[in-house]
């Protein structure tokens, strides 16, 4: 993902890299050719300078690289055992393939395809939960929600009901307390929604960010003339 981010913020075409070099890197990427980023070191940095830096290192042909023919290996075996060719570098291009937020961009993505799929998780546990503690899908009701517009307990409360008995997806055991004298369940069943609306909605307040930094260029811009900014920083979402 770190390359396949690197190249979609460089072929905007104002971080001031060559043409040429891009393609260098697109067949780099469908070669799955990988170069070798520590995941740990010495240096504090704004940006991601460092990892970026390791990045590039594989691709000039230096340091370590990984490929399915090959295995890890020193990067210019890697690439030439790929019919690939280093990049070369010209002015300005050093420091456009070293200055951006890519690889706090990518892990953030990973995490959050993570905490997106907890999240279903939760809503499948609870469902079990509530069906095995033979409670009542009353207070998932979809008007409940409504007057409540919560666009997170909304897709909680949505995939409770699809999970939960229904006409369509009857459940045995819930038919067997239909006439149960019980008022209502505990809040650990009936709160669901509410509980799971945060998670839900910090996701999808993540996501915009993640996406908004997918296209982040890196530092300075290159328009016509250079342009310092502070899209160094990974700190705004």
């Amino acid at each position: 993902m770190l390359l396949a981010l690197r190249i979609n913020v460089l072929a905007k075409g104002y971080s001031g890299i060559s043409l040429e070099n891009i393609k260098k890197m697109i067949a780099a990427f469908n070669a799955f050719c990988v170069s070798y980023v520590p995941q740990q070191g010495t240096v504090g940095c704004s940006g991601d300078l460092a990892p970026l830096a390791h990045l590039a290192l594989g691709l000039m042909g230096e340091g370590k690289m990984w490929s399915p023919s090959t295995g890890w290996d020193n990067a210019d075996v890697v690439l030439k055992k790929n019919n690939l060719k280093p990049l070369d570098l010209g002015p300005k291009e050093g420091l456009a393939l070293i200055n951006g937020t890519q690889m706090v961009t990518a892990l953030g993505a990973f995490a959050l395809e993570r905490a997106h799929n907890i999240a279903r998780q939760a809503d499948v546990i609870a469902a079990l939960s509530l069906d095995v503690l033979k409670g009542t899908t009353r207070a998932y009701d979809p008007d409940i929600h409504k007057i409540r517009p919560h666009k997170g307990q909304i897709q909680s409360a949505l995939r409770l009901r699809s999970l939960l008995h229904s006409d369509a997806n009857p459940s045995q055991i819930a038919e067997s307390h239909r006439n149960c004298n019980k008022v209502q369940d505990a809040y650990t069943l009936r709160c669901v929604p509410q509980v799971g609306s945060i998670s839900n909605y910090s996701n999808g307040y993540l996501l915009a960010g993640a996406i908004l930094n997918v296209s982040r260029c890196s530092e300075p811009l290159s328009k016509g003339a250079a342009l310092n900014d502070g899209h160094l920083t990974f700190g705004v979402t």
